[in-house]
């Protein structure tokens, strides 16, 4: 039997939408962005670290174990994706995000080792319940519109990438002394209450059964392992991943080290531009057709690195930000849907799974080995490697693109 996608019903259980900004697309853009605004809330987690006495190797390390367990558990339980309900799944991946705020509090007072912990259970979270979410909106959506609704579902997120840091900076600036490591007690406390509210909302959208492609093959990610199109296209998504892991891990960091103190700065100009690039993707999707998408978010991606390398006060990271924010808000969808659209619509679940599995592994093992470059080089080397990466993205999908092709080529001599 080929691995060839083949078409499937895709889910029962929800009347299929007439528009993409329907009532139950606003609320699980309400669940993710609560999630997202307690994992953003996490990127002030390495300073806190430093603050404790980490070296750059070791709250790198720590931002980085989040990869660990997102590829354990993708590896491990990526099977269940299609399983069950999206509700359930999304819920009970939750419950270890719930628990990661938590035990952030209890090891305030502990060994700086518990923070391993800590990432690792946001991990599972990243690499099984927040994929689900896409699928879940991706099956609430009119057909033939995923770019769109990927694209808009992804504004939630965007808006927590700088609301989680804002408000983190906003809370620690009213404690009598922003820069001591007690002052992170409520943003913990808050972290914690958000993302109980992200899985008690998730009971207000109605719940989607996957179809059964009545395959025994169904309940495996294998298929999708061994399509050499999505094996080029998965080491892409892994060191997009990583790049903004970088991004987002280190830029508190990186913004105290030139003296400055609000790396909100650095996020907020960043969700700007992703978000402006979100609204837009239907007309940039016509003008610069849909096969010109994914190189042109890796040139914004490796300018603005590039960007950072140079930077020296607010201006610069503002501008090095939007740019970001415009790469990162072109990319991440037109990579998504490409992914999508090379598997078959019963995987789904398995496929966002994946995609967004292996964005997360990179987004956390990128930073685990940027610590220690970072604590024999500097900031600078290390944004200008990253900016080179971007190059090899590029070429690896390109040969994506040659796979794809060299497999119709056949289908249309034998039609």
């Amino acid at each position: 039997m080929s691995d060839a996608p083949s078409p499937q019903p895709a889910v029962t259980g929800v009347p299929t939408p007439q528009r993409v900004l329907n009532a139950n697309f606003l609320r699980l853009n309400v669940a993710a962005f609560l999630s997202m605004l307690t994992m953003s809330m996490f990127n002030l987690l390495p300073y806190y670290l430093e603050l404790r006495g980490a070296s750059q190797g070791f709250y790198g390390a720590v931002a980085g174990s989040m990869g660990i367990s997102n590829f354990i558990v993708m590896m491990a339980f990526g099977h269940t994706a299609d399983r069950w309900s999206r509700r359930t799944s999304v819920f009970i991946y939750s419950l270890p995000m719930v628990a990661a705020s938590g035990l952030a509090i209890m090891a305030m007072t502990q060994s700086l080792n518990w923070y391993f912990l800590v990432r690792l259970l946001q991990g599972v979270y990243m690499g099984l319940g927040f994929p689900i979410m896409y699928a879940w909106v991706v099956e609430l959506t009119p057909p033939g519109r995923k770019h769109e609704a990927v694209a808009l579902f992804g504004v939630a997120g965007l808006t927590a990438n700088t609301l989680g840091p804002l408000i983190g900076e906003m809370i620690l600036n009213a404690q009598p002394d922003p820069n001591h490591p007690d002052a992170y007690l409520p943003v913990f406390w808050t972290s914690l209450v958000i993302m109980i509210g992200s899985a008690l909302s998730l009971f207000l959208v109605p719940s989607v059964k996957p179809a059964s492609s009545g395959e025994e093959e169904r309940q495996s990610i294998m298929p999708l392992l061994r399509r050499p199109e999505s094996q080029l296209l998965m080491i892409v998504t892994f060191v997009f991943g990583g790049m903004f892991g970088i991004y987002t891990s280190f830029g508190k960091n990186f913004t105290a080290s030139l003296g400055l103190t609000y790396a909100s700065v650095l996020f907020g100009t960043y969700s700007g531009g992703a978000i402006a690039s979100r609204i837009l993707i239907r007309p940039m999707t016509r003008l610069l057709m849909e096969r010109n998408l994914i190189p042109v978010g890796f040139v914004g991606v490796a300018f603005t690195f590039l960007l950072l390398a140079v930077a020296k006060q607010y201006p610069g990271l503002a501008f090095a930000g939007l740019c970001y924010g415009f790469g990162h808000g072109v990319l991440y969808p037109a990579l998504f849907v490409r992914f999508l659209d090379m598997q078959r619509p019963s995987e789904i679940g398995r496929a966002t799974i994946l995609y967004q599995g292996l964005f997360s592994a990179g987004w956390g093992f990128l930073p685990y080995l940027g610590g220690y470059y970072i604590q024999f080089t500097s900031f600078q080397s290390l944004f200008s490697l990253i900016a080179g990466l971007c190059g090899i993205g590029m070429l690896l999908h390109l040969q994506a693109e040659r796979v794809v092709e060299s497999r119709k080529q056949p289908e249309r001599g034998a039609s």
